[in-house]
């Protein structure tokens, strides 16, 4: 059993079959999945049946399913509040989904019941496409797809056909029991065993877009349509070759067309590891620690900053380049025996790093080009994710040599 997260959520889709939400519910607690809440999305019929056939405290199979289980009903939070009900703008609730525009409705508030059940990394989502209309199932797959993190899945739920049948079938007991049905094959009167029931769980692999930088950008009130435009659209983009064109006159990057203006500190960093990328060619990927970052590594980036300008100079001149003594001031906090200097270095560093990312987001450059890290925690590592020949970065043959190895 996972108990990493303090929310494990069941996200159920039910039309007139609201079976699946306990045969969900067994296939997960046999897995050894606990769970702390179960959320549906249904229609007004299928709320209806909902509350016939599970959420009768008496009769309700969601309360078998505890009592034969020995599971505290009061410990999982499904009710009237957990039971989203598919509507129009003007409040009126869907009976089914049919109409194009039925079909528009369930999409665009499938997308954003996910994305806010995802928000909080300490939940963990276990998504249902099993019950409700085709296309229900359809637009929670893609909404997984948009928002789900590394750790929510989505599943569909198998089950033995004789049993797939029986409308009194929920879920499979602790202790068997017959069942007579009609076979509606044959027509004939049948019995069997739960114990001959099988229910499966079977995962459904999806490609999880949630890094792409459009998703990140997708506001409360955009449509299903909205998000998948903007989506496609960078996706587009990360198929096309861009060359990264970095100007340190300027203090700009540009890819394709758009252009990102930095700070000093930002151009700084940033063409410090597009010429780590370019010069590590073939034998490496120019992904960095921070204490890896050599003195004479800064002192040929600033040489290469200040030619362009206009008169190149070391770090030892840079009192000519005001800006720049932020360069000296990392170089002795690095070098400084005391711990407290380096952590404050890795702190700014982070902290420039997530306004240059923040930059490339809004300008519409694809998140390749953003600085990306690498490792767990103590040992990251940063760089920038393209290839060397998509850097078009003019050095002079003299900068392309191996740095000192005075390690910052």
């Amino acid at each position: 059993m996972n108990n990493r997260f303090d929310r494990n959520i069941l996200l159920s889709l039910t039309g007139m079959i609201p079976q699946v939400v306990t045969e969900t519910m067994w296939a997960l607690t046999n897995r050894g999945e606990r769970i702390d809440e179960i959320r549906i999305i249904t229609t007004a019929s299928g709320r209806q049946r909902l509350e016939r056939e599970l959420l009768d405290p008496q009769r309700g199979q969601f309360f078998a399913f505890c009592r034969d289980y020995g599971i505290d009903p009061g410990r999982i939070n499904f009710g009237a509040d957990t039971i989203s009900m598919l509507h129009f703008p003007d409040g009126r609730l869907l009976d089914d989904i049919r109409t194009p525009e039925e079909n528009v409705l369930a999409a665009n508030q499938i997308c954003s019941i996910v994305r806010e059940l995802t928000r909080d990394a300490k939940t963990q989502l276990f998504a249902s496409a099993a019950g409700g209309r085709k296309t229900m199932s359809i637009y929670l797959a893609n909404a997984m797809q948009l928002y789900a993190r590394s750790w929510d899945t989505l599943w569909h739920v198998l089950v033995s056909p004789e049993f797939e049948q029986l409308d009194d079938f929920y879920y499979i007991p602790p202790t068997p029991r017959q069942v007579c049905f009609t076979d509606r094959q044959s027509g004939q009167k049948r019995v069997i065993s739960t114990a001959e029931a099988v229910i499966d769980l079977a995962p459904i692999a999806f490609v999880r877009l949630r890094g792409i930088q459009a998703t990140n950008l997708i506001g409360e009130g955009k449509s299903y349509d909205e998000i998948v435009g903007e989506l496609q659209s960078n996706l587009d983009l990360l198929e096309q070759s861009h060359d990264l064109r970095i100007n340190p006159v300027e203090k700009c990057i540009e890819v394709s067309g758009h252009c990102v203006r930095m700070t000093e500190r930002e151009i700084f960093l940033y063409l410090l590891f597009a010429w780590y990328r370019k010069t590590d060619g073939t034998t490496g990927n120019g992904f960095r620690r921070v204490s890896e970052i050599k003195t004479a590594d800064l002192e040929l980036v600033f040489r290469m900053v200040t030619r362009e300008r206009g008169e190149e100079v070391g770090l030892e001149e840079s009192e000519s380049y005001p800006r720049f003594n932020f360069l000296k001031i990392l170089a002795d906090q690095l070098s400084s025996i005391k711990k407290e200097d380096r952590d404050d270095v890795v702190k700014v560093f982070r902290e420039i790093r997530s306004k240059i990312n923040q930059k490339i987001k809004k300008s519409g450059i694809p998140i390749q080009y953003q600085l990306a890290s690498n490792g767990e925690r103590g040992s990251i590592s940063y760089g920038i994710n393209i290839t060397p020949d998509q850097i078009d970065l003019k050095i002079d043959p003299d900068f392309v040599k191996t740095s000192g190895e005075d390690s910052l």
